[in-house]
Order: structure tokens, then C-alpha cells, then sequence
């Protein structure tokens, strides 16, 4: 409209300076003309400037979501397309609506991730929260490790160097957490005890095989007897395949040294587990 609009003034400034018409109403046309090329100018200038792109991606798996809508969309605007000449991209609609499908489907399954992992976010806040005193008196730390929530405890706090007695300042601290793993009734803990590298052979034990696991067991008899149900709780000994640092030094080796109680996953919070079986039964 706006390029008719500037046609028909040039058409008229033309035919005026042909016929004669006051050089008033000529200067007026000429007027008209030159704002009605600056308007274009600014309309074509401001259809030109491009919408800033979101940055607001709050994780990863909304990224993917969004990442999905759009393709959904994409998908979706093809395929009614494809319709309008069905006789042409008849069978180019069949692969849309597979692609479509298949795009939905991945949609809701990043929707349920998300949904989960927002879940396992909240628990480990919570967790977190309870035991924040024991956090900051150093006798425990509570962590993400492997999607798994795990509080773990140093063994210098629980056991002299290989044995298995629990000490009193590790049998106090077990204390504190087992009022809080009581409250925790959606959950199985499994109690792993892990050890550097440092070779140790006695009579009792004749690897830390066998150390890591008798003192995985002690602790969950400890937990047992503060009132943790037998039913939720597991022990395993994993040695020295376990680490979390290098043994390359005493401060390093350290480290591999622990207790871990780890909070097992709920069949639902395994993406795609869940379905599997239910498909399979």
C-alpha cells in the first residue's frame, strides 16, 4: 500500500509539473512524496531489525524441550502444507507424520525426564537440609554422584586404620543420621565401604576386599540397632575399585577412604525403565 501510495505521488508530481498547476500545490505533492519515502524507509528499516534470541534456558533438559516444541512446530506447519496438495507430497505427509510422531513422543519423554530430575533435585535439597549441621561440622558430605544422592562419611571419623570398631565420635554421628534416614520412608540405603590402595594382609583380612565390606556391615548393624529397618539396608564392600581421587598421596588416598550410604532410585525414577517392564509384563 505504501509503495502504491508513493507511485501514484510521483504519478502526480509528474503530471502537475506537465499541466501547469500551481507551483504551492506542486511543492505540497513534492511534500507528500518525500515523507511518504521516509516512512518506507523507516517501515523497511524496522521490518529489518531481528527479535533478540532467548537466553533464558533454565537446565539443559528445557533447552532440549524447547528445542522439541520448535521442531514439533516445524513438523506440524509441514504437514499442514503437505495437506493443502496432498496430490503432490502425498508421500512426503506419510514421513511428516512418523516424524511428527516420533517427535511428540520424545517431547513427553523429555517432559517426564525433567519433571524426575526436578524431583531428585528437591529430595537432595531436602536431604541436604536436614543434615546441614552435620555438613558444617565436617562429619559427613552429601553428594550427586553417578545420578545417585550419597552421604558419605570419612572413615578416620568411624574406624582406626584397619579395623572395624566403630569409634565414639563415628558412632554419634551415626546417630544424627539414622534419625534422619528413619524419616526417609520412599528410599533403600545401601551401605558401601571403600578403601585406598595400600595393600593390607592379617588374619582377619586378607584384602580390603574383605575390610571394606566387614566395615560396610558394622555400620549398617549400627543403623539397625538406632531403629533403620533391616528391610531398607543393604552392605557392600567395593575396596579399592571405587575411588573418588588419585592414590598418589596420603592427602589423595584419603579421600578413597569412606563410608558411602547411598540412596537407592525408585524403579520410576529410572527415565524409561519403568515403561520397559510394564511393556514387557
Amino acid at each position: 500500500m505504501m509503495i502504491k501510495t508513493l507511485v501514484l505521488s510521483l504519478a502526480i508530481a509528474i503530471g502537475a509539473a506537465g499541466c501547469g498547476i500551481a507551483k504551492d500545490q506542486h511543492a505540497a505533492v513534492l511534500k507528500d512524496l518525500e515523507e511518504t519515502k521516509i516512512a518506507l524507509a523507516d517501515t523497511q528499516r524496522s521490518k529489518s531489525e531481528s527479535e533478540d534470541e532467548l537466553n533464558a534456558q533454565i537446565q539443559t533438559l528445557t533447552a532440549r524441550i524447547t528445542d522439541a516444541e520448535e521442531r514439533l512446530a516445524r513438523l506440524t506447519n509441514d504437514l499442514d502444507e503437505s495437506q493443502a496438495s496432498l496430490a503432490v507430497y502425498e508421500s512426503r505427509t506419510g514421513s511428516l507424520e512418523e516424524s511428527l510422531q516420533a517427535t511428540r513422543g520424545e517431547l513427553a519423554e523429555l517432559r517426564k525426564a525433567r519433571a524426575q530430575t526436578e524431583k531428585r533435585l528437591q529430595a537432595y535439597r531436602e536431604l541436604a537440609s536436614k543434615l546441614a549441621s552435620m555438613v558444617e561440622s565436617g562429619q559427613l558430605a552429601v553428594k550427586i554422584r553417578d545420578g545417585k544422592m550419597v552421604i558419605e562419611l570419612a572413615d578416620n571419623i568411624l574406624f582406626d586404620a584397619g579395623r572395624t570398631e566403630i569409634k565414639a565420635d563415628g558412632q554419634n554421628a551415626l546417630r544424627s543420621l539414622s534419625a534422619v534416614l528413619v524419616g526417609i520412608n520412599d528410599r533403600n540405603f545401601l551401605v558401601a565401604g571403600h578403601t585406598d590402595n595400600v595393600p593390607i594382609s592379617s588374619a582377619r583380612f586378607k584384602s580390603n576386599w574383605e575390610l571394606s565390606t566387614a566395615r560396610a556391615v558394622e555400620v549398617v548393624k549400627f543403623l539397625e540397632g538406632s531403629g533403620v529397618s533391616p528391610k531398607r539396608l543393604a552392605a557392600a564392600g567395593y575396596g579399592e575399585h571405587d575411588p573418588v581421587s588419585s592414590n598418589e598421596s596420603k592427602e589423595t588416598r584419603s579421600l578413597n577412604r569412606r563410608i558411602e550410604i547411598i540412596l537407592m532410585p525408585n524403579i520410576e525414577e529410572l527415565p524409561g525403565l519403568s515403561d520397559a517392564l510394564l511393556e514387557g509384563a
